[in-house]
This record gives structure tokens, sequence and C-alpha cells, in this order.
């Protein structure tokens, strides 16, 4: 009785005979394969972008969402400029204490909050990336 060969790969590819490669096939594949790399890059660089944005927009949109329910109003300041006379009204100083000019400052302080966070992650993303 004949023992079964366990390397039937090894047997099937013996008969097949050795290529020579063409010249400079390696250098062109290792280009090849550095192109899809960086397209790769891109594509993930620009979906982190888009992940970034879109969290600060639903942070924001939540943020207002919040405040409107709590009955805070979304009035802007009415600004009056006469251009004729080239007369300015006087300051209305009392528009730091309105609500929207709180909202305002609010909505500012939360993006300034966040844009520094999104510094500190992508600084934090680039050191990892690059070890």
């Amino acid at each position: 009785m004949k023992p079964k060969n366990k390397d039937i790969l090894h047997d099937l590819f013996a008969g097949i005979p050795d290529e020579v490669l063409p010249f400079g096939f390696n250098e062109k594949a290792m280009l090849k394969i550095q192109k899809e790399a960086e397209i790769r890059e891109k594509r993930h660089r620009y979906l982190e972008i888009f992940g970034y944005v879109s969290g600060i927009v639903v942070m924001l949109a939540v943020c207002v969402f919040v405040l409107h329910s709590m009955g805070i109003s979304f009035e802007l300041p009415k600004i009056e400029i006469e251009l004729h006379t080239w007369s300015f009204p006087k300051p209305d100083f009392n528009i730091f204490r309105s609500q929207s000019f709180v909202l305002s400052v609010y909505v500012g302080v939360l993006a300034l909050f966040l844009l520094i966070i999104d510094s500190i992650i992508r600084r934090h993303i680039e050191k990892t990336r690059h070890k």
C-alpha cells in the first residue's frame, strides 16, 4: 500500500517552471503599493476630519436644543445704521445682559473648548501614528 502524500501543494507547484521577473518589476510593484497606501492614508484623514466636524456639529446642535428647551430665546440684537446722514446710534450696553449675548458667549466658549480638545487629539494621533 502506498502512503498518502501530505504536501499536495508542493507536488502541484513542482511541475511549474520558474519564471524570471521582468527588469524593474520589484520597483514598480513597490511604487504601486506606496501609491495605494497614500490613497488609504488620505481617505483615513478625510474620514477623521469628517468625524471631528460632525461630532462638533452634533454637540452644538444638542447644546442649542437643550438651551431652546430651557426657554432661552435666540433673538439677535437689532443694529440700525443710517447711511444717508452718517450718524450711528448710541451703543446699547444692555445687550451684554441679554439672553442672546449670554448664549453667544456660551456657544463661543464651547466652540473654543472643542477646538482645543480637537487640537490635543490631533497631536496625540500624529505622535502615535509615526512610531
